[in-house]
Order: C-alpha cells, then sequence, then structure tokens
C-alpha cells in the first residue's frame, strides 16, 4: 500500500501481482508506505480508506489516481498455494502448504485462511461495493499497464520491475482438476466478472 500527496496516487496491493517489485519502484514517491504484511502491506481500500480517512482528508479524492493489479482467479489460487511452500513459512502450521497437495489445500488450508482466498476484487471496492480503482490491470496485461501508470505518474522505472517476492514453481494450472479449477472460479467468480468488465480500462481519467 502506497500513497503520494505530490504525485496524487494511491496503489492497492493485491496479493500475489507483483506489488512487492511495484512498491520497490514507486516507494521513493509515497508519502505513505505500509510495506510488510504485519503492517497493513495488503490492506483492501476499505480498511485503508478507515484507517487513514484524516489523509484523505487533506486532498479531492477525485484527484487521486488509484490503481492496483487483480489475476486470474485460477492462476492467483495456484500462486498462494506455491508461495507458502517457501521456508519461512514453516514454522507456520496454519500457513505452511509444505506437503500438501491442492486437494489438501482445498480441504485443510483454505478454511484456515479464507481472507488470502477470497475475490481480489473485494481489495478495490468501497463499502458499498462500488469499484474504486481508475486502472485496474490484469496481471497478465501487467507491462502494458505499468506503462500507462509509469506515464501518468512521471515514473519511467515502473517499466522495468525488478523481481521480488517470487514463489517456488511447485505446481502450475495445468495440474489442477477440472473439479479443482471449477471449485476455484466458483469462489472467485466476482473476480472473472471484474476482470472481464473493468481490467485494463481508465475508469474516470482520461
Amino acid at each position: 500500500m502506497l500513497f503520494s500527496l505530490s504525485k496524487k496516487f494511491l496503489f492497492i496491493a493485491n496479493l500475489k501481482t507483483a506489488s512487492s517489485s511495484i512498491e520497490k519502484v514507486l516507494a521513493p514517491h509515497a508519502d505513505l508506505r505500509l510495506l510488510q504484511s504485519q503492517n497493513g502491506k495488503h490492506l483492501s481500500y476499505m480498511d485503508f480508506a478507515e484507517h487513514f480517512k484524516w489523509l484523505l482528508n487533506r486532498m479531492d479524492i477525485n484527484e487521486l489516481f488509484v490503481f492496483g493489479v487483480i489475476r486470474d482467479p485460477v492462476d492467483y489460487a495456484v500462486s498462494i498455494f506455491n508461495s507458502h511452500h517457501k521456508e519461512h513459512f514453516r514454522g507456520s502450521q496454519k500457513l505452511y502448504t509444505g506437503g500438501m497437495n491442492f486437494a489438501d489445500f482445498i480441504a485443510k488450508w483454505v478454511p484456515k485462511n479464507a481472507d488470502q482466498l477470497r475475490p481480489q476484487i473485494t481489495r478495490f471496492t468501497s463499502v458499498d461495493g462500488r469499484l474504486v480503482t481508475n486502472f485496474l490491470i490484469s496481471f497478465d496485461k501487467l507491462q502494458e499497464g505499468l506503462e500507462v501508470v509509469a506515464k501518468r505518474l512521471n515514473v519511467p522505472e515502473l517499466t522495468e520491475l525488478p523481481r521480488e517476492n517470487t514463489s517456488p514453481k511447485k505446481m502450475t494450472k495445468g495440474d489442477l482438476s477440472p473439479d479443482q479449477v471449477a471449485w476455484v472460479e466458483a469462489r472467485m467468480q466476482k473476480d472473472k466478472d471484474a476482470i472481464r468488465r473493468y481490467a485494463d480500462k481508465l475508469i474516470g481519467f482520461s
């Protein structure tokens, strides 16, 4: 989560969507930087607006360029599964996915960590369910989307992201059974709809 009064932007950091790489480049231009998960890195817009209402009141919210990245739901779920194979999760029985297959992930891990596998679009909506982003980049078109953001914010470095916080390649989308794909898509149906309706389009800004 990055907020800038000078450049008038809010970056909402979704999980497993290159947020660490984007933050690495944009952090020097932000006045508020929440870069660690335990400190609010992945706050939704609703939570940000509640906790930092005083900050939002210091500017015309309509002048704020709000953006983030959303991922295909099945790719997102697989990336969540893979990322929790990392060694630093080994000490957490709740978070570690080492030794699990995807069926175990669905049956055991997701119920304990439901907030990590909820529709991504909920990070980008207001209390009344209204989309608040001016630009919702689909992960599949990340480079093209960041070129738009780089031009708008005058931060050309965004077009050449460093690689940060990459996940181990334990499983791919192709490894899932049709039933597992259907389970993820049903759970994340709102994301499929949001990508179709809103992704890669400037909303409220020309």
